[in-house]
């Protein structure tokens, strides 16, 4: 009998580390690892099958295409090491649109037929949610080409009548022109042809939930009561489930819709998230949001002056908005943005035709009260060149008006009457005087209404 028994093995006991974890689009961060998404690789556009997020406009990717994604927590990038991190495309480059600028006038008719093409395709989108049937995706992305080249031609063209709008297809109309404007802004941020449409379709699609609100309600005048106010609230979650069924809808597009009204303090609705769990589209979206909803007429409320809705931005900005993005945003709309009204420093009240790309604090206007605020005969000014008045001074811009200001309605046919494109190449031409034309009704104070 042998002392010296030959040694067992011990059993080694091992633990199986999770490396691959799925993750919401939404929830991406820099430096995360993707190893696989959720739909077959060649589905997608990126060039690759596994990729490091180096970038901001990296996630901005992902979550255009996925809802949610693997990563591989031992293949993260530290953070320190992005900076010396070489980043890759990860999606091949689309060709650009043709640039090219055209004047006002000439820019207009095609402007028009593309706006009047859009409201036409909403109403059918709002019609085949409220019955829950597809939308018709192809229909909006060919919409929103349409679009996206009308600005490229002349973006003031195409931004005038997204001031058009009337209380009864309001909400239509406000994602109509939260599209145009989320697709303006992003193409001077420099996005990518397919993000700027993506943005497109998220601002297209993002109020569509409310057509299953009761209208006694969504349209009620004066303030909700708490719980007809909660019924409100849940009109992102009916986008969302309206919109998160369809495969070509682009995850963008189905978290805007649920998240527009999310705030970065974590205390909005209907999720309340975090800050970080709210994505740069979606972000884009809640200050378009925001901004066209104050400054037009809805059935509850009128429209505020341009300069109130940026200061309600600014003040909520790093709580409710982007802080960064508001300022940006400011920025490219300009001080006073196309199709809003203005008091001149001579008592003048002139509506804005056309912002500079430059000078933003001298667009072209057209004069349409006189300084006793009293119709008088259409006079056009280019303030970005020297023009003075009559004790000649320099003409100047000296505060915002809203909508309604002494009898001036953007939707009347006065004002669109100036928007013929003869009218306006003569009055481009030689500043023509032409004749006044509609009564002066002066506008009182419009009524107060909490935001949603």
């Amino acid at each position: 009998m042998s002392f010296l028994k030959k040694k067992q093995k011990r059993p080694v006991s091992t633990a199986r580390v999770q490396t691959r974890l799925r993750i919401e689009a939404a929830k991406l961060e820099l430096g995360m690892y993707v190893v696989e998404v959720d739909r077959p690789w060649r589905e997608t556009t990126f060039l690759f099958q596994g990729f490091p997020l180096l970038r901001a406009r990296d996630i901005r990717v992902v979550q255009e295409h996925c809802r949610y994604v693997y990563v591989d927590e031992t293949r993260r990038v530290a953070v320190s090491e992005l900076h010396a991190a070489k980043p890759v495309p990860l999606v091949a480059a689309s060709d650009r649109r043709e640039r090219y600028e055209q004047a006002f006038s000439a820019a207009l008719p095609e402007a028009r037929e593309s706006h009047e093409q859009g409201v036409l395709l909403l109403e059918q989108v709002l019609d085949d949610v409220q019955h829950g049937r597809p939308i018709d995706t192809r229909s909006c992305r060919a919409a929103i080409k349409r679009n996206l080249d009308s600005l490229l031609h002349n973006e003031s063209a195409l931004l005038w009548l997204t001031r058009l709008k009337s209380q009864d297809a309001y909400t239509g109309l406000h994602c109509l022109s939260v599209s145009i404007m989320a697709m303006g802004f992003a193409n001077s941020l420099g996005l990518s042809d397919a993000e700027i449409e993506t943005l497109g379709m998220a601002g297209l699609l993002h109020d569509v939930g409310k057509i299953r609100i009761d209208p006694a309600i969504l349209n009620k005048p004066g303030k909700l009561t708490s719980e007809e106010f909660e019924e409100i609230k849940l009109h992102p979650v009916y986008g969302y489930e309206a919109l998160r069924g369809q495969a070509d809808i682009p995850a963008a597009a189905v978290h805007a819709a649920h998240g527009h009204h999310e705030r970065l303090d974590g205390r909005g609705y209907p999720q309340g998230l975090q800050a970080g769990q709210i994505s740069f589209f979606t972000r884009i979206i809640t200050i378009v949001d925001a901004f066209d909803a104050i400054t037009s007429h809805r059935a509850y409320d009128q429209a505020r002056p341009i300069q109130v809705a940026f200061d309600v931005l600014r003040n909520n900005g790093g709580q409710q908005f982007d802080e960064k993005l508001v300022e940006q945003f400011i920025r490219w709309l300009g001080v006073f943005p196309v199709g809003t009204l203005v008091e001149l420093h001579t008592g003048e009240v002139a509506l804005v035709l056309e912002k500079h790309p430059e000078l933003h604090l001298r667009p072209r206007v057209v004069v349409l009260r006189d300084a006793e605020k009293r119709p008088c005969a259409p006079r056009y000014l280019d303030l970005s060149r020297i023009s003075v008045d009559p004790q000649g001074q320099p003409y100047r811009i000296g505060r915002g008006l809203p909508d309604g200001a002494f009898g001036l309605y953007i939707a009347d046919c006065e004002v669109q009457a100036i928007l013929h494109p003869e009218v306006l190449a003569l009055l481009e031409e030689d500043e023509l005087v032409l004749p006044a034309s509609g009564p002066d009704e002066p506008v009182g104070e419009a009524p107060e209404r909490p935001a949603e």
